[in-house]
């Protein structure tokens, strides 16, 4: 049975209409954890103990539309010249999503909105610089569409093992 407080815990200061939109949290966030019980004045959650901060963790995932996973921890942002780029992949575009970027680039007081793209710089074996793109393939046509000679990027260092794994077999011997 589910018994609603009437009134604030002293503890958690957990009233009638904080309970609701708790267990409607919750559950989203959770899928739908069965095993949410409610005792006296104070609601008790069987949640896994650190439940808050995997609330949180899940909800500033879904706001954080800044960098990616990869990225996350690097500042700094390169205009590095798109024709260095290298783009092993065939991209599947959106014309209406380009074409919304393009227009957002190219008003100077919204360009800042656009996020860098991740890119993998690879030093080869005899010291050459490789550039490698896999994600961004929206703002990536967007600013090729606009003939811009640059793009924002953030560079992360890497090995052509970590190359391998987006590759495979199909890693060339870079010099």
């Amino acid at each position: 049975m589910t018994v609603i407080p009437e009134k604030k815990c002293s503890l958690c200061q957990f009233g009638p209409q904080n309970v609701y939109v708790l267990i409607l949290f919750s559950f989203v966030i959770f899928k739908g954890l069965d095993s949410v019980s409610f005792y006296a004045s104070c609601p008790t959650f069987i949640f896994p103990s650190n439940w808050f901060l995997e609330l949180n963790r899940r909800f500033k995932m879904s706001t954080d539309q800044e960098s990616s996973i990869h990225s996350k921890h690097i500042a700094e942002v390169h205009n590095v010249p798109i024709s260095v780029l290298i783009r092993p992949f065939a991209s599947v575009l959106d014309n209406v999503k380009v074409e919304s970027l393009m227009k957002t680039i190219q008003n100077e007081g919204e360009s800042d909105n656009v996020p860098p793209i991740d890119v993998l710089w690879v030093k080869g074996r005899e010291g050459g610089d490789y550039f490698y793109s896999f994600g961004g393939c929206h703002r990536y046509e967007a600013y090729k569409r606009l003939n811009r000679e640059t793009i924002p990027c953030k560079l992360f260092r890497s090995t052509t093992g970590d190359l391998r794994t987006y590759l495979g077999s199909s890693t060339p011997d870079l010099l």
